[in-house]
C-alpha cells in the first residue's frame, strides 16, 4: 500500500473488540487486510442467505424473459 492509499483513521473499539480483531490476524498481516477479509466473508455469507431465500420461495423466472 502506498502512502497516497494509506488514509489513517482511528477507530474506537473496546478493547475485546480489538483483542478479537487481533487474533483474527495472520502472521504478515494488516488490520486492513484482516477488514478486508471480513467484508469479503460478510458478503459472501449474504449472498448465500440470499439465494437460500430466494430458492424458499421456488420461484424463478426463465433465463428467455431476462
Amino acid at each position: 500500500m502506498t502512502a497516497s492509499e494509506c488514509a489513517t483513521k482511528r477507530i474506537p473499539v473496546t478493547p475485546s473488540t480489538w483483542r478479537t480483531v487481533h487474533q483474527l490476524r495472520k502472521p504478515g498481516q494488516t488490520y486492513d487486510d484482516v477488514i478486508n477479509e471480513l467484508i469479503r466473508k460478510d458478503s459472501e455469507s449474504r449472498l448465500i442467505e440470499e439465494t437460500q431465500r430466494i430458492r424458499k420461495r421456488n420461484k424463478f423466472a426463465p433465463l428467455s424473459e431476462l
